[in-house]
């Protein structure tokens, strides 16, 4: 006869639609015994709409096995997992539940590296995922560590956040009258497959303003100030403005880097003052010159671009008129507050 309450024990799933589509909570027992030498399989779902679903983009799912289990839903940890706390949690409080086991999964990922950041556990399993959607089957029953590295995209990276996964499990737990039957196949078609939900992160570009001047009026003795100003238009259709300046004392060649644009932001820069006696020399279109942001972040997965450049040729006008700009460091915030700001390294 089924029980109709779990006893708090070791193994159950919970759906949590606030952290994901379908979170594992080790944690109850069924009224049947666990056939410890059955075959598991699991299927992985990315919900939402997000470029991960697109054609051509892989997400790497790593599974490692923390622990096996025994016929009456405990665990016993092994391996580089050995040392990790597995018992029992109550069930009487779901959030406390879900924030021990949550816990327990980073402390399993810290084991997967050693102090400088190396591998030193590799997974025991791996499904990719294609179009969003993963399968992989003859799983071992167990304890498992859910881990999927970070994913890089052109204007983008997707982090998720580790958790634990018992197969098998049940879904009492979940309510609505649910059974707690052992299911050994946490798939679309029992209603178990685990759902990722990637957090999207903005990657950031550079900007380089280059500015040459082809000759100086030293007449007065005076340095002669290029003002710019960058409009700033994100994927999202944010909008800011930026005021740069470069400042010469001699005709040569100079720039200006700005950092930190999000990348795929289209950016239009416009030379706003040319210095009191000093003129643009080069086409014309380069009053205003339009550029897309492509991030040069992620170097150290070889995934940086390099900064996107615009350049400004000025030459004297045969005026001898001195002048001199002055950059605004302050710019107007949301809330129509003015705000300090930095202003950009010059090269």
């Amino acid at each position: 006869m089924m029980n109709k309450r779990l006893k708090q024990g070791s193994t159950f799933l919970l759906a949590v639609a606030l952290t994901f589509p379908l979170l594992t909570l080790p944690g109850a027992k069924a009224a049947s015994a666990i056939d410890t030498d059955a075959e598991c399989s699991i299927e992985f779902d990315i919900g939402g709409s997000s470029e991960l679903l697109n054609d051509g983009v892989t997400v790497q799912v790593n599974l490692y096995k923390v622990a096996s289990v025994d016929e009456s839903g405990n665990y016993t940890a092994t391996g580089a997992f050995s040392k990790l706390d597995l018992s029992s949690v109550s069930a009487d409080n779901l959030d406390t539940a879900a924030a021990t086991w949550k816990e327990r999964a980073n402390k399993a990922k810290e084991k997967l590296t050693d102090s400088d950041g190396n591998t030193v556990v590799e997974p025991t399993e791996t499904v990719t995922l294609q179009n969003g959607r993963g399968y992989k089957n003859k799983l071992e029953t167990g304890l498992y560590l859910v881990d999927t590295p970070k994913v890089i995209t052109t204007n983008y990276t997707y982090t998720f956040t580790p958790y634990l996964v018992s197969l098998p499990t049940n879904n009492y737990y979940s309510g609505n009258g649910a059974s707690d039957d052992w299911i050994y196949d946490l798939t679309k078609e029992y209603n178990s497959a685990v759902g990722l939900k990637p957090e999207q992160h903005v990657r950031y570009g550079d900007l380089v303003i280059n500015k040459e001047l082809v000759d100086h009026n030293a007449t007065f003795g005076d340095e002669a100030t290029f003002v710019f100003q960058i409009d700033i238009t994100t994927l999202d259709k944010k909008k800011e403005t930026r005021i740069e300046e470069l400042t010469f004392s001699a005709a040569g060649k100079n720039s200006v880097t700005i950092t930190k644009i999000p990348a795929g932001s289209e950016v239009v820069v416009n030379e706003i003052y040319s210095g009191a006696s000093y003129q643009l020399t080069s086409d014309r279109n380069q009053i205003n010159q339009t550029v897309k942001i492509i991030a040069t972040d992620e170097k150290e997965a070889d995934k940086a671009g390099a900064a996107v450049e615009v350049s400004f040729t000025n030459e004297h006008n045969g005026r001898t008129n001195g002048g001199y700009g002055v950059r605004n460091n302050f710019k107007l915030d949301k809330n129509n507050q003015y705000q300090y700001t930095q202003p950009a390294a010059k090269n």
